[in-house]
């Protein structure tokens, strides 16, 4: 449903919904308190009990001045955010303790954390801040005051009856004073309100509408600004895959769409039932993002700054299983739990009950386009962990969180990522500034592309490419990708990559390039897992599986090429190690054909290699596509 307009909103909404808002439906505490003494949160119960019963012997962490501006002079961001978002888990965890036990002990050292979070002189995070910062009026929004903002609003919406009053009166100051106020005066100065496919938009605009509903929609403009966020929202959702995929990557999609999920419940509760903004097909097609993103058994598709390993809130999909009855959620969420990998822990995942009477089915499609990305992600079959899938990016150099990435892959099979996204770098203020391309996570040197003389693809809008062709039969997937404008001109002048899928055989690579006369040309593939040199190429083995990297032309040169010393999101600094396929454009072209062949025994692998090459030599001849 697109947002209505300001005057038929005004008419959508009960002006005399009752308090605790976020209650509503949930059965009260007693009901909460039942549904939490078993299953999942009964183990996160008792390590949120474990951890307050600490927080109300020690005193609260301090976030100094001077932690702050540590970010201005080293450009580091995690040891401010570390610290922040400690106290602000701290404050949802008493909360949680008080709901769950009903002993004040919680409830009163959750109040000396919400004054400890109002004392703070600004709510936005180091990084984000307009610096210099002046005292007196608040113009600037970001993820951090939003969700500050959010947190405190819940906490004022659900302890209506519990805290006094001069505490209630001040936290509503301050949603007002920090978030709402400079969002109703200075809304079009907030970058985030113009860059729709940015997971800004969605946190910020719905955060803020959340806490507005929840504490401020009383006041004379107070519809109106939701008015003004809801249509933002719409334009932030239409900005989604037609599909169902998020530019940014399923981690980020998790992070964008859940306060979307949050305002949806509050809109239905105080409109009755009569605005439901999860209407919106897009929100229905893109509910099953996460799921073909999704790399067995801990893993997924993780281009661009997109994390690793599955971050969602169960919450969400919970809320999504029960409004679009899709079973493939229902599947989802069953896989991240039996690997322990659900985790949750939020308010609105202790409030709602989750909706489990469905059955559990995976996809019945084994492959996905989301063409206005240009993703593909293709499997071999849902239900064996150990079966192959293949995802391709195409796009643009200019994309939320970009990577310098444009024909880029992962291969996976038997649970690991054998040719892999080395995935993202530390986040400080170099990792989102002029040097961030010269960092191997994010520019071209990182990732599985062709190389010319050295020299790989450009920043940019107008640096991309094209999926041009997509063949799906039941054997076989085929996927050419025109790299041509991914490059600078001076760089090459075609290139194109084509890669047959043939399931559980393997995978074929081949890399065409038009380019200056005696060019080197160069095809990278970064792997996971222990490399041995062999005469017919590099075999790399992980776990219980392995792979076999080969090349038939003799002109190819096979190696091993290494990035030192990489930076993660852990304290952790690693060696990233790559296949280099290098052959020499002598008359201006070059082919590199690679095969990929996933396997457990010699004799798996060369009959599998022995079907690749015929089925590639079928192809050359037109016997396969005609």
């Amino acid at each position: 449903m697109s947002t209505p307009s300001l005057d038929e909103l005004k008419r959508l909404i009960n002006p005399s919904f009752r308090r605790p808002l976020l209650l509503h439906g949930t059965g009260g505490k007693e009901s909460i308190r039942n549904r939490i003494s078993q299953g999942r949160w009964k183990e996160l119960l008792k390590e949120k009990l474990i951890r307050c019963d600490e927080a109300l012997k020690e005193p609260i962490p301090q976030l100094p001045r001077s932690l702050y501006d540590d970010f201005f002079s080293t450009g580091r961001r995690d040891p401010f955010e570390r610290l922040l978002g400690n106290r602000r888990s701290i404050t949802e965890d008493l909360a949680q303790a008080y709901i769950s036990t009903e002993k004040t002990e919680y409830l009163d050292r959750c109040r000396d954390y919400i004054w400890a979070t109002m004392e703070e002189f600004t709510w936005i995070a180091p990084a984000h801040a307009i610096h210099p910062l002046h005292s007196g009026i608040v113009t600037q929004v970001d993820l951090y005051s939003s969700e500050t903002a959010l947190l405190m609003a819940d906490l004022w919406d659900l302890f209506q009856q519990n805290l006094d009053s001069e505490t209630l009166e001040w936290m509503r100051y301050e949603i007002l004073r920090r978030v709402l106020i400079p969002l109703r005066d200075h809304f079009n100065e907030q970058w985030w309100a113009r860059r729709y496919e940015s997971n800004w938009t969605g946190v910020c605009c719905g955060n803020s509408a959340c806490a507005l509903v929840l504490t401020a929609l009383d006041e004379p403009w107070g519809v109106e600004l939701l008015h003004r966020l809801l249509r933002t929202l719409d334009k932030f959702i239409s900005t989604a895959d037609p599909d169902g995929a998020w530019v940014e990557g399923a981690g980020y999609w998790s992070y964008g769409f859940l306060s979307v999920i949050y305002l949806s419940d509050l809109l239905d509760k105080i409109t009755e039932g009569r605005f439901d903004l999860l209407e919106n097909p897009l929100i229905k097609s893109t509910a099953t993002f996460p799921i073909w993103m999704y790399l067995p058994p801990r893993s997924q598709v993780n281009f661009g700054d997109t994390g690793d390993g599955p971050n969602v809130f169960p919450e969400a999909l919970g809320r999504l299983l029960g409004r679009f009855r899709d079973p493939s959620i229902a599947w989802y969420m069953c896989r991240l739990e039996e690997e322990g990998l659900l985790g949750g822990g939020s308010l609105r995942d202790l409030l709602w009950t989750p909706s489990n009477e469905l059955q559990a089915l995976a996809p019945k499609e084994t492959s996905k386009w989301y063409r206005r990305i240009g993703v593909i992600v293709t499997r071999a079959s849902w239900t064996d962990f150990d079966a192959p899938i293949l995802a391709v990016k195409a796009g643009h150099n200019d994309e939320p969180h970009n990577h310098l990435d444009i024909g880029h892959f992962i291969y996976h099979c038997y649970g690991n990522s054998f040719i892999r996204d080395l995935g993202a770098g530390v986040y400080d203020r170099d990792y989102f500034g002029e040097k961030r391309y010269e960092n191997p996570f994010c520019g071209a040197e990182g990732h599985n592309l062709i190389f010319v003389d050295g020299k790989g693809q450009a920043p940019g809008r107008e640096y991309g490419g094209r999926i041009v062709e997509y063949v799906r039969d039941p054997h076989y997937d085929v996927i050419q990708i025109d790299l041509t404008k991914a490059y600078p001109s001076h760089v090459l002048s075609e290139a194109f990559r084509t890669l047959i899928f043939l399931k559980y055989e393997g995978l074929v690579l081949i890399d065409k390039v038009i380019c200056q006369k005696g060019a080197m040309v160069e095809s990278r593939l970064h792997f996971n897992g222990k490399p041995n040199t062999t005469s017919s190429g590099i075999k790399i083995l992980r776990g219980r599986g392995r792979i076999s990297v080969s090349c038939d032309a003799p002109s190819v040169n096979i190696g091993i090429g290494i990035h030192k010393g990489l930076k993660l999101q852990t304290p952790k600094h690693v060696d990233a190690q790559y296949i280099s396929l290098l052959a020499e454009a002598s008359q201006g072209s070059a082919t590199i054909e690679t095969y990929i062949v996933p396997y457990q025994t010699d004799k798996e692998l060369h009959a599998r290699l022995k079907t690749l090459i015929n089925h590639t030599s079928l192809m050359s001849r037109g016997r396969l596509l005609s």
